[in-house]
């Protein structure tokens, strides 16, 4: 049981809706604990990629914020717990990535979640430099690139994709070893050993994980002890929708070892945001 379960918010602000530092106040100010964004570089135009949601693509994946940058703001404006669900470090340069990585995560005074994901848009993926069909290859290599960064005074890296001549950069992250990294998947056996050989935690993708979120954490428990690592060291983050039931949806997450649930707000002014924000927060 997590009676010290934490709630937040997960928001894909946009320059036409609620103004995010707007937000993350106006979040604070209700008791939420975190504030988590989305992220997508860009959505090329000629799309091959299925929107994994159906139909079409909503239009504030065209606008979304940079994450690490709109954090910084939040971080600097309120208390909150900062985070990305999720991150897509395919798309960035893993050596100036860990170098924005680190330096919010100390001028934030160690408040940054870090949820990475391999991402869905394997067009949008491609126009950073890289073949679809290498996509998760790319990304683990880019991550342990990233690991040893933050972790070593004379950080290297030798990999099929990308490469690190032997180097020293600081600011190293003020959380040791680094910020929580939480990847972002759907709950099965492939997923599951990702997470035990080198993130810290699950962020799980898709629709009600309430229902089955016991048994996946047995499952992923069994992953993390066939590679050494401690079970009860597995850091859980959801992401929840809205529904009717969420106030004893809350309560059945905190029968279970969940840090937090981010609870994601619709894109919009803060006339349709801020009632949300009210509700949730008095049940929360």
């Amino acid at each position: 049981m997590t009676d010290s379960m934490g709630v937040g918010l997960h928001y894909g602000g946009t320059d036409t809706s609620m103004p995010l530092v707007d937000l993350a106040r106006a979040a604070e100010d209700r008791g939420f604990e975190s504030l988590f964004v989305p992220e997508h570089s860009h959505i090329p135009s000629a799309r091959e990629t299925p929107f994994p949601g159906g139909g079409v693509l909503p239009d504030r994946y065209f606008r979304l914020w940079d994450p690490l940058v709109s954090l910084s703001f939040v971080a600097a404006a309120t208390g909150l717990t900062v985070g990305t669900c999720t991150a897509l470090p395919g798309g960035h340069d893993p050596i100036s990535y860990a170098k924005a990585v680190s330096t919010l995560d100390v001028m934030s005074g160690g408040r940054l979640v870090l949820g990475v994901g391999f991402g869905w848009n394997n067009d949008e993926f491609e126009d950073h430099g890289f073949d679809a069909r290498d996509k998760y290859a790319v990304v683990e290599e880019k991550i342990a690139l990233m690991k040893n960064l933050w972790t070593e005074e004379e950080a290297s890296y030798d990999g099929k994709h990308v490469r690190l001549s032997p180097s020293r950069v600081w600011p190293k992250p003020l959380q040791r070893p680094h910020p929580p990294l939480l990847l972002g998947a759907r709950s099965g056996p492939i997923g599951f050993r990702r997470i035990a050989k080198w993130a810290d935690g699950w962020i799980p993708m898709g629709h009600h994980p309430v229902d089955t979120l016991e048994a996946d954490l047995l499952q992923l428990a069994v992953e993390f002890e066939r590679v050494g690592r401690d079970p009860d060291s597995i850091r859980v983050t959801i992401l929840q929708g809205l529904r009717p039931d969420l106030a004893d949806v809350l309560d059945r997450f905190r029968q279970m070892p969940v840090e937090r649930v981010i609870v994601d707000v619709p894109t919009a002014d803060d006339d349709v945001v801020l009632p949300i924000l009210d509700e949730i927060a008095a049940y929360s």
